[in-house]
């Protein structure tokens, strides 16, 4: 519903023309919650991701309450906060490959977000870690990094 800026066709090559028949936020954003109903949704540098799925779940009419796995996060957890946490370092430290022509295109993050999260389950496996309750408590420890999207906000009194 609005011109894509420059910087931003510069950064994942997706043009005004490309999207000129692409379904409005309010339909794409029901159709991806119904694909999604039920799952736990992983994302690299999560924030991000659903604070925009956020602004938009009114148009939905479908609430946004999914758990959500963050890369950035459990990334911290497993390699430190001393390295750079970005999915490309992350990838290669993981043994991870991203195609560079794959590399800031929805379906190529999305690929690398879900190989790099397997490793990380194989590693986190090894250790010991079985659940999705013991996920969400390890990425908690570093929520000074990103915000943990799994609390609850403080009801208002």
């Amino acid at each position: 519903g609005r011109p894509i800026p420059r910087t931003s066709t510069d950064i994942h090559g997706i043009t005004d023309a490309m999207v000129a028949t692409a379904p409005r936020m309010d339909q794409a954003g029901a159709r991806f919650l119904q694909f999604a109903d039920g799952a736990v949704l992983v994302a690299h540098n999560a924030p991000f991701d659903m604070a925009f799925l956020r602004r938009h779940a009114t148009e939905t009419g479908t609430p946004l309450d999914h758990p959500v796995l963050d890369t950035v996060l459990l990334g911290a957890e497993l390699l430190g906060e001393t390295d750079a946490l970005t999915l490309d370092v992350i990838a290669t430290r993981l043994g991870v490959t991203i195609a560079d022509e794959a590399r800031h295109t929805a379906l190529g993050d999305a690929r690398a977000t879900a190989a790099v999260f397997l490793r990380m389950l194989e590693i986190f496996r090894s250790r010991g870690v079985e659940t999705l309750g013991e996920l969400i408590a390890l990425q908690a420890g570093h929520t000074h990094i990103l915000p943990d999207l799994n609390s609850k906000p403080a009801p208002s009194v």
